[in-house]
């Protein structure tokens, strides 16, 4: 083996007795690396993507770093292991072999391989043999290994029926091709694409400030029916104008169900960060609603390709060269099956139609809590108003005070006394203007609920404590716990009150709230004749803890003889046209604010046959007045 002397005032002529008299002066020798320990450098430096301090045969450090840099362009910052094995010497040439292995992202399965290495003894020693085939055997100097993920298709949102609610849509992606325009012209077409498909110009006026010669700006990503109804004159005459079809996760019509499905959105940097290696750049996620919370159901597995691709010049890649290395398939997300009904949804977005204020309907199915329909008017403004809004359910909530008071001994035929006002602890309560004077003063049960008497049930609050009017509210599902397959609030009362707020609550006031997902959990409980357990997934939810006291059967029919009353009689006459005519119902206004006269919500709870329904609107006038026509349209719509 040979050795390099170092000596400072050496020269390469110097003959060993020279250097030997050197050596006596000073000079120390360093022995040669070997091949094996060569290689070993060599296999870290491509394990870190770094052999820029390599000395190779064919090249410098800088240079063959450029090449190796070129090789690994597009393997998503992925690096590689790589150890060296075998090595063999024979006089000034050796050869080894690296083996390879890749964590490919999407998979348990590593990417393997052996490749050959060719070393020359130099000057300096042992030194590698640069060649592209040293990262992967078939690699040319003008290609690169590429490793992308293939993302899964998302599994489809379906409804009753199996109707599909949200699933794979062609869209079209409309946007300006910054390299097709002058920069004089940038801003001009900018202004006119926004007006041509009815958009903020100023977002897009600063994406295309920000954007590079050769970037293409997204301006809106429109259904196919909303692409066709452009105006194609004025879209033609945009200079710059780049129109790109894709598919998206969409609903099954704009704006359908929107806030109970969600939508699909793809990761952010800080989705994939949260996520710990779970999510690959370009996953696409579910970002509210259903999507969101059965978004590991939906998103299905990524698949990965290896390629071996050629380029162009410019870097680009030529798609005419590319040779597929690994391939491990996408496993597509499963179907989501929900108790969805696609023309009760349709009926009940239909009838919010015009509602400027927050407003919502939601109808179930009493025999088994199937959700039908979660309808949220546009004045929600995407909140989630059936499922989260939290108000006092005003004279709705006479069904529970009504069942306490059947608790308490009394029958829809008990008189009770309804004076036109009434005053305790403080707390002064009045009928609404308008109420029939004929049922006032001493009348049935029956005839309070059906026309509403504020006074009858403002006056039970001695004789039903808080927590008595907190036990039957539990008994008809407000406050217990659901699972509806979306976040949704059950409601609350308090179990102790003050007693002017004590007061207040007897007829659905004071700190008593509800969603209109709750209410209409009450109305299907009644109709049932024990707590109804919501739910939006066919698989449906686990069955809730059941209340301290339960509902009885005999207390659930004399609270439906109440509540039959309403449309035989009182402010629910309308559904009388309902064909059976069995509907039972209440109606509600609720008060709030600081206003004077007080602003009000309108509530309406009925059921008809295996069909239970909420109405509400945040701002409206007497449940009679705003929800009926509502709760008609939707039952009518049922059946």
């Amino acid at each position: 083996m040979r050795e390099n002397r170092h000596c400072p005032h050496s020269s390469r002529w110097l003959g060993v007795g020279a250097c030997a008299l050197l050596l006596l002066s000073g000079c120390s020798p360093s022995v040669e690396e070997r091949p094996q320990d060569v290689i070993s450098g060599l296999a870290a430096g491509l394990s870190r993507a770094d052999v820029s301090q390599i000395g190779f045969s064919n090249g410098a450090g800088p240079e063959i770093q450029a090449a190796l840099e070129k090789a690994y362009a597009m393997t998503g910052g992925i690096e590689p292991q790589v150890r060296a094995t075998e090595v063999e010497a024979e006089d000034d040439v050796a050869r080894g072999e690296l083996a390879w292995s890749w964590d490919l992202p999407a998979t348990d399965q590593d990417w393997s391989y052996s490749t050959s290495v060719e070393l020359r003894r130099t000057d300096n020693g042992w030194q590698p043999t640069w060649a592209p085939t040293m990262v992967e055997p078939g690699l040319s100097e003008t290609e690169a290994l590429r490793i992308r993920t293939v993302q899964p298709q998302r599994g489809a949102i379906t409804g009753a029926q199996g109707v599909a609610l949200a699933s794979e849509q062609p869209i079209h992606r409309v946007g300006l091709d910054m390299g097709a325009l002058q920069p004089e012209q940038r801003v001009r077409s900018a202004k006119a694409l926004a007006e041509a498909v009815d958009i903020d110009s100023e977002p897009l006026l600063k994406e295309i400030t920000a954007a590079g010669d050769k970037v293409w700006v997204e301006a809106i990503a429109l259904r196919e029916t909303d692409f066709r109804m452009l105006d194609a004159e004025k879209m033609q005459n945009i200079p710059g104008l780049l129109v790109k079809d894709d598919t998206r996760v969409l609903a099954r019509t704009k704006g359908f169900a929107a806030e109970i499905l969600g939508t699909v959105v793809e990761a952010t940097a800080e989705d994939l960060e949260k996520s710990d290696g779970e999510l690959m750049q370009g996953a696409q996620i579910g970002r509210g609603g259903l999507q969101e919370q059965f978004d590991d159901t939906l998103r299905g597995e990524p698949g990965v390709v290896v390629d071996r691709v050629g380029l162009h010049s410019d870097g680009s890649v030529d798609i005419r060269r590319i040779h597929q290395l690994v391939a491990h398939a996408p496993v597509p997300g499963a179907e989501l099956r929900t108790t969805l009904d696609v023309r009760l949804q349709e009926a009940a977005q239909e009838a919010l139609n015009g509602v400027k204020s927050p407003s919502s309907v939601v109808m179930l199915r009493p025999s088994d809590g199937a959700v039908l329909a979660v309808a949220n008017g546009t004045g929600s403004k995407g909140y989630p108003t059936a499922t989260l809004g939290q108000y006092a359910p005003g004279s709705t909530f006479k069904v529970v005070t009504s069942l306490a008071m059947l608790r308490a001994g009394d029958t829809p035929d008990t008189v009770v006394d309804c004076p036109h006002t009434f005053t305790a602890v403080g707390t002064s309560v009045a009928n609404f203007s308008g109420y029939p004077k004929e049922f006032e003063g001493k009348v049935p049960l029956r005839h309070a609920v059906a026309h509403s008497c504020n006074t009858v049930f403002a006056a039970q609050y001695e004789r039903i404590d808080q927590q008595s009017l907190a036990e039957a509210a539990q008994a008809l599902g407000i406050g217990v716990p659901m699972e509806p397959g979306v976040p949704a609030f059950p409601g609350h009362v308090p179990g102790d009150e003050p007693a002017g707020e004590h007061v207040a609550a007897m007829f659905g006031q004071g700190r008593t709230l509800v969603s209109p997902l709750g209410m209409a959990r009450v109305q299907a409980s009644i109709q049932a004749g024990h707590v109804v357990d919501p739910t939006l997934t066919a698989a449906g939810p686990e069955a809730a803890k059941a209340p301290a006291k339960p509902l009885t059967d005999d207390e659930a029919q004399n609270v439906r003889i109440l509540m039959r009353e309403v449309v035989a009689t009182g402010h629910l006459k309308d559904l009388g046209s309902l064909i059976p005519d069995t509907a039972i119902g209440k109606t509600g206004t609720a008060e709030y604010g600081n206003e004077n006269p007080p602003r009000t919500h309108s509530w309406v709870i009925a059921g008809h046959e295996d069909l239970a329904a909420a109405v509400f609107v945040e701002d409206g006038n007497l449940g009679s007045i705003t929800g009926t026509p509502i709760m008609r349209h939707v039952l009518e719509a049922a059946q």
